[in-house]
């Protein structure tokens, strides 16, 4: 079977017109979020998003060709949808996690910092628990980063924009502050839900499959909710293993249908929640019906311990895509809903059916890489457009979302 990045590569080629009518109506009727970050996985079969985060962190990994595109997006962005004439942008203020240790996220805000600079003055204003002055962090790379109280700057600025993905619920200055803030509260954690992203998802791809002419499978995942799960008491378990079953069968029958080898998987996710918490791969619904403790603990509990209660199954999808011979899978970098960064995952203790997001992973971007370091199924060249497809109907997804 032809691999489908050669797939789509010839059908945009066949089709440019009509994709970018169609983005460009989708994108009017429901503006874009501010940034996304979305993790593709690429089996060479199929090619799909499974994750679409709203508060991106890893602007730390941007190669400075994709930082100065990104300022450049991000410019266009502020100044369309909050224009001069009612005064525009003048003074910002990102509001991160309450990380203290993680210099790497840190360095993603440094940078996020400096795509912001550009035409106006940008500050950080942190959340962290009793901080009543200025503090400081000294960065990898030897530079630093400071960050305020957020309580002193809020009432100072003209927007603020959200690097918290609120897991935990909306703290009360935000909740109570007179600026916009983007992206928007709503789009937190603590409201929003994977399964509604994917279903949105799943909508727009057969939308963009009659245009392309294939099966929205090739560019989708299988998915499906259950609610009521507690995995520290073992409740809604067996609920939840005959989903898994269902969901493998239908596999089994994509995988018949394609001539694809292998066994189908599943993940189950929280349905809230992100950095690769809360997220296990499963092989049948047996398993899940056997669950040890060490699993259950760390399915039951989010960042910020927020006890998991509904989780996602969605469709396992190995990664095809290999750099220096190392198993990858893409992120996506967007502003505006359009890319700025096309980044790779690698993780050498990570086979091509797990997720890499995981301790010991490395990042690349695809501007740094030459030819001869890539696997991927298409030329280098041809890379970013294929995978800006899918990415950009994810971050159509979560504008969607966004407008409910």
């Amino acid at each position: 079977m032809q691999k489908i990045t050669e797939i789509l590569a010839q059908k945009i080629s066949e089709n440019r017109e009509k994709i970018s009518d169609f983005f460009a109506r989708k994108f009017a009727a429901t503006p874009p979020l501010f940034y996304n970050s979305v993790d593709l996985r690429h089996s060479g079969v199929k090619i799909a998003p499974v994750d679409t985060n709203c508060f991106p962190a890893g602007f730390n990994n941007l190669s400075e060709d994709s930082k100065t595109e990104a300022k450049k997006i991000a410019d266009e962005f502020l100044t369309k949808y909050f224009p001069s004439n009612s005064s525009g942008i003048k003074k910002i203020l990102i509001v991160p996690e309450s990380h203290t240790r993680n210099l790497r996220y840190w360095q993603n805000i440094k940078n996020l910092q400096e795509i912001l600079l550009e035409k106006r003055e940008v500050k950080i204003g942190t959340l962290i628990p009793g901080v009543t002055d200025e503090i400081s962090f000294e960065l990898e790379n030897g530079g630093e980063v400071t960050a305020y109280p957020a309580e002193k700057n809020i009432g100072e600025v003209d927007l603020i924009v959200l690097n918290n993905d609120l897991t935990s619920g909306v703290p009360e200055i935000l909740a109570k502050a007179s600026v916009p803030i983007i992206p928007a509260l709503a789009m937190g954690w603590h409201s929003r839900r994977k399964s509604n992203h994917f279903t949105i998802y799943n909508r727009l791809a057969e939308e963009l499959a009659v245009i392309l002419k294939i099966d929205p499978w090739l560019i989708s995942s299988m998915h499906r909710s259950c609610d009521g799960v507690n995995f520290k008491e073992k409740k809604g378990i067996k609920e939840l293993a005959k989903y898994v079953d269902e969901l493998i069968e239908n596999l089994r029958a994509k995988y018949a249908q394609y001539g694809i080898d292998g066994e189908p998987y599943c993940y189950i996710k929280a349905d809230n929640g992100t950095y690769g918490i809360a997220v296990w791969p499963v092989f049948s619904g047996q398993e899940v019906l056997e669950i040890n403790k060490k699993e259950r603990n760390k399915m039951s509990m989010l960042k910020g311990s927020v006890q998991t209660q509904k989780v996602m199954i969605q469709e396992g999808i190995k990664t095809s895509d290999k750099i220096d011979g190392k198993i990858a899978e893409p992120m996506i970098y967007l502003i505006g809903g359009e890319v700025v960064g096309n980044l790779f995952r690698v993780n050498e203790v990570r086979d091509e059916k797990i997720s890499l997001n995981a301790a010991g992973a490395n990042f690349f971007d695809l501007r740094n890489l030459q030819e001869n370091q890539l696997t991927l199924g298409l030329e280098k060249n041809k890379i970013p457009e294929v995978y800006s497809l899918i990415a950009r109907l994810a971050a159509l997804a979560s504008s969607i979302e966004n407008s409910q």
